[in-house]
């Protein structure tokens, strides 16, 4: 009771703050950023700050070609290159990777078709996601450009293995039996109530670079995202998440706009209102106003199944029941006939969105009834993820593994603030070696665009101690903080806001995972409480921006399976054509 008192007179004292009251905090939050960034750039090394002021410049490249372009400078001046071009490391077996890479350059001269399919066969090493640990994270923390140009050769070596095996008269089946032994990659978004537009971005950044799987899954914000994609082709959705396309459709619909709250676009809306939606419900106005666009325009009455006919994708939806007889993983094998829609709503959690939330399917007439009859339409409640207790054995990730064998998740986080506990991201930091001392620069083509800049003496970019120390200690504060918030949620002790900012659901320990998490350096506190209209722009470029520096990893991990897909999926078109005109 006095819980509760004491809230409603702090939603009322910030609710009657001027709005030109937190204007001024703002100016003042930045006067006070500037400054500091100015005291670090005066104790800086020169070589500190040159190396500082080079990785800022990715932040403002406009296109992925442009960031490759800073990035490659920021390796030549950290070295990076040069341990590109280096074989040798102590993170993978590169005499394995060097022969396997010299056979194949034997046998692609030669056109020796029978060694090729013996190096491709499902106990080939070539058709091992992780062969000689080629895929090892910290093999691409050290240059923002890829990793060693020893495996990104031996990749392309296996890829036109494959092309001259798809010109020959190689069956199709031999193609699926490689499939199968090298596994799938499915696209996980998890949650992100507040910041689940970030996972626009992530997707366009994939799609753009055609690294985008063909499987996905999706829970609370994340399963509107993830039905977006699913429900409509790659070609529809490049061209919706161009520009200003689904902020001009939304502009053009007034009664969306009214039913999302927002009314007037013009209007004050109440900070402490809005800061209690947030606390109690896990949601902006922004992120209802697009499930509400997607539930209207894209998903409509359509079920999984069809849904699946229509773009040939595998998009999944996870939900927590409180009835364990109720699938906790929904897609077109599991649940074909359920509406997509009341899926969305269930994966949110029972009144976040809607007070009745409901599982809705179609019966063999085509009419829209509960999925669970009796008693257990009734009773079935659920869960939003963070309040959700799932064992391994019964993870929606798991049965995600059983059903389409994926063995390599592309995980999306839209938790900017839990960027610095995600221990096994990608963060391209200094790394202290024989690389990163010189006292010139390399005499590289692109030491010309660092000859610019005046600085022939360098100093070292980091010490090792000092470097390793903060290292260490950072890691181990992490992984104190996650095991003790761990602890607290499987004790009961913590209350359900804290829960949806700080506990996450997992993929299985047996499959390997790349993190994507949107950064906070332009993230203010205003954009996410008012839940400004502009904020779909905004989190579709971040989003994009922030799968740049991991899509040589992704590209190194799936660039093999994704190719065998295009030649599965071009045999199999033909076989239909050919099929229909006779």
């Amino acid at each position: 009771m006095i819980k509760s008192w004491t809230l409603s007179i702090l939603y009322s004292i910030l609710d009657h703050i001027p709005p030109v009251v937190w204007l001024v905090i703002n100016v003042v939050n930045d006067i006070i950023l500037f400054w500091c960034y100015k005291f670090i750039n005066y104790v800086r090394p020169k070589s500190r700050i040159q190396y500082h002021e080079a990785v800022k410049s990715l932040e403002i490249a406009s296109t992925y070609n442009d960031w490759c372009e800073k990035a490659t400078v920021v390796d030549e001046i950290t070295g990076s290159n040069l341990w590109r071009r280096n074989f040798f490391s102590r993170r993978y077996d590169f005499n394995s990777v060097l022969e396997q890479y010299s056979l194949l350059s034997k046998y692609l001269a030669s056109n020796d078709l029978e060694s090729i399919k013996e190096k491709f066969c499902t106990i080939g090493p070539c058709m091992l996601r992780n062969f000689a640990g080629i895929v090892d994270k910290r093999l691409f923390t050290k240059a923002l450009m890829g990793t060693k140009l020893l495996i990104e050769q031996y990749q392309e070596h296996v890829i036109q293995g494959l092309d001259l095996l798809d010109k020959s008269s190689t069956p199709t089946s031999y193609f699926q039996r490689c499939k199968l032994s090298l596994g799938t990659t499915a696209l996980i978004l998890k949650g992100g109530s507040m910041f689940g537009l970030f996972h626009l971005g992530v997707i366009k950044g994939l799609l753009s670079q055609n690294l985008m799987p063909n499987i996905i899954s999706g829970s609370s914000m994340g399963a509107c995202v993830a039905s977006l994609f699913g429900c409509i082709s790659n070609e529809e959705l490049l061209n919706l998440l161009q520009e200003d396309k689904i902020l001009n459709i939304i502009k053009y619909d007034i009664d969306l706009l009214r039913s999302s709250g927002y009314g007037n676009v013009e209007q004050h809306v109440n900070i402490g209102t809005l800061i209690q939606n947030l606390l109690h419900n896990g949601y902006s106005q922004d992120v209802y106003l697009f499930i509400q666009f997607v539930n209207k325009y894209i998903v409509k009455e359509m079920t999984f199944e069809e849904a699946y006919q229509k773009t040939g994708k595998v998009f999944n939806i996870v939900i927590h029941p409180t009835d364990p007889s109720c699938p906790n993983l929904l897609n077109y094998v599991t649940t074909p006939n359920m509406i997509i829609a009341s899926a969305i709503y269930c994966s949110m959690g029972s009144g976040v969105i809607l007070e009745d939330t409901k599982l809705l399917c179609k019966n063999l007439d085509n009419e829209v009834i509960p999925f669970l009859g009796g008693e257990k339409n009734i009773k079935t409640k659920f869960l939003a993820p963070e309040n959700a207790n799932i064992n391994d054995s019964y993870s929606p990730y798991t049965r995600l593994t059983e059903l389409f064998n994926v063995n390599n998740f592309i995980v999306s986080l839209a938790r900017p603030y839990l960027a610095p506990f995600v221990v096994n991201d990608l963060k391209h930091e200094i790394k202290t070696s024989k690389y990163y001392y010189y006292k010139h620069y390399p005499d590289t083509p692109n030491a010309m665009i660092l000859s610019q800049l005046d600085y022939t003496e360098m100093e070292p970019l980091a010490f090792k101690f000092k470097y390793h120390l903060e290292r260490k200690l950072k890691n181990i504060l992490t992984m104190e903080f996650r095991h003790r918030m761990e602890v607290l949620d499987n004790l009961g002790l913590l209350c359900s806001w804290v829960k949806r900012f700080i506990i996450d659901d997992k993929t299985p320990r047996s499959a390997i995972e790349i993190t994507i998490v949107p950064k906070m350096k332009n993230l203010t506190v205003t954009r996410v409480v008012e839940g400004q209209l502009d904020n779909i722009n905004y989190w579709l470029h971040g989003g994009v921006v922030n799968t740049w520096p991991v899509l040589p990893l992704i590209r190194t991990r799936c660039a093999i399976e994704y190719k065998l897909d295009n030649i599965i999926k071009t045999r199999r078109k033909k076989v239909n054509a050919s099929y229909i005109l006779t």
